[in-house]
């Protein structure tokens, strides 16, 4: 039952790439002149990831002719000349001389590997490159657009990241809801979608009215912050100088502090010398005091004596009185 509904499947699929003209003679010829295969194996998932991605080419193809583009070709080479190969892409398109390059990936993008193929055909020649592509993270930092499904049964792409507006925000950010790829290729083919940079790193799509308001929020910003520069440097030199006076008055208070300093040591010096002649004179006064005391001691002994000689010699002559 599965063989048969994998039959079945097949055939469909046949019957609607010779409608399109581009049947299995076709694809194998465009493929082996590309330099790649069709499929990477024969399995049923391979096939069928490679058939959404074959249908999604000839779908872009038919709406980037439908909305204004001269030409539009799968499995082309942009810069192609007489003696070089050029480089090949998915998908080129012409509008006008100006020409374009569709890249679609059905997984995950190597950051590094791709910008290098982008500057490749903007060095080619290229106007401008578009990369669909699975969501992921790498949608930011490439001109790349990160599509939810890569086949559904409608042919109704609907574009989850990439896409940038000013709706919510002054400056450009993520649209928060789907946006059809059908819209986009519009506006892309039309002039009023195109790639750019948000901020350093990361850029998007979005409408030419959007760039300009994020560009105008963005030069207010600027503006607003150089003016806050200016402040800034203002008072930053209105610091310095105030800093410069406060230096200048430190100067002169330390100067006027060493001086102090250096009188208060001569002071001290002073006070040292007086205080060494006091102490000199209270050891003189101590030398004296001690002297006089001795003196006072031996005239009192002397005192003493004679007062006791002077008792004995009038004893001795009241004696001699009473004798006689």
């Amino acid at each position: 039952m599965r063989t048969k509904q994998r039959t079945e499947m097949a055939c469909g699929r046949r019957a609607v790439l010779a409608e399109l003209g581009i049947g299995e003679g076709a694809v194998g010829s465009r493929a082996s002149g590309s330099g790649r295969s069709r499929y990477s194996c024969r399995c049923p998932e391979c096939a069928d990831t490679q058939w959404d991605v074959q249908r999604l080419k000839y779908w872009l193809c038919a709406r980037l002719v439908e909305f204004g583009a001269d030409e539009a070709d799968v499995d082309q080479r942009i810069g192609a000349g007489p003696d070089e190969a050029g480089v090949p892409v998915d998908i080129r398109w012409r509008s006008g001389d100006r020409w374009y390059a569709i890249e679609v990936r059905n997984g995950p993008l190597e950051t590094t590997l791709a910008q290098e193929h982008t500057a490749r055909l903007r060095a080619a020649g290229c106007a401008g490159v578009l990369w669909l592509c699975p969501p992921g993270f790498w949608v930011d930092h490439l001109p790349a657009l990160g599509v939810a499904d890569l086949g559904p049964s409608s042919c109704d792409y609907l574009i989850d990241s990439g896409v940038l507006d000013t709706v919510h925000t002054p400056v450009a950010s993520p649209q928060r809801t789907p946006f059809e790829l059908r819209e986009f290729l519009r506006g892309w083919v039309s002039g009023d979608i195109v790639w750019a940079y948000r901020d350093e790193h990361k850029g998007g799509w979005a409408r030419v009215t959007d760039w300009e308001r994020h560009t105008r929020t963005q030069a207010a910003v600027i503006a607003r912050q150089r003016r806050e520069l200016v402040n800034q440097r203002t008072a930053l030199a209105v610091s310095r100088t105030q800093v410069r006076d406060k230096e200048r008055l430190i100067t002169r208070l330390n100067w006027r502090l060493e001086r102090a300093q250096d009188g208060m040591a001569q002071q001290a010096e002073s006070v040292d010398a007086i205080n060494r002649r006091i102490s000199e004179r209270h050891r003189v006064e101590a030398s004296l005091r001690a002297t006089v005391a001795g003196l006072n001691r031996t005239i009192e002994r002397w005192q003493l004596i004679t007062v006791c000689s002077m008792m004995l010699l009038a004893t001795f002559l009241a004696a001699a009185v009473i004798v006689r």
